[in-house]
């Protein structure tokens, strides 16, 4: 039996994976069309390559990001250790970066971002729900 808290923990990496899918496309899009802009009002190729290249490269890295949130995700929820391990150093990750965003940016996102990833990573490592991530 999957508790609440693991459900929702991957469903927020579900989310996370989302938007990186969106971020993904729109970089994809706006990469392509920077190109063409530019292709229109210069002559010089070296900058309608250098936009489409780059926004492809961002794109498909974020769609790469995506793909690993959704996996992490699915991992999760049938109670996969990997997950969890990956999930706990990903969230520590992010919980760092928020710690920088709070001492520089003190706003009520990044306090909200740092209370939900130390939630995260403090529950996965509660003895109990590690043991439920153990094989059987």
């Amino acid at each position: 039996m999957r508790p609440v808290g693991v459900t929702i923990i991957a469903v927020l990496t579900w989310i996370r994976g989302t938007f990186y899918v969106v971020i993904g496309l729109v970089l994809l899009v706006v990469g392509h069309l920077s190109a063409r802009l530019l292709s229109t009002m210069a002559t010089d190729s070296f900058f309608e390559t250098l936009f489409s290249r780059v926004g492809k490269a961002l794109g498909f890295g974020a769609l790469l990001i995506a793909v690993a949130y959704i996996v992490v995700g699915l991992g999760l929820w049938e109670l996969k250790n990997w997950a969890r391990t990956v999930t706990v150093v990903l969230v520590s990750i992010w919980l760092l970066f928020g710690l920088i965003g709070l001492m520089h940016f003190p706003t009520p996102w990044h306090i909200a971002r740092v209370l939900v990833d130390g939630a995260i990573v403090a529950y996965l490592m509660l003895p109990e729900v590690r043991r439920l991530f153990l094989p059987a």
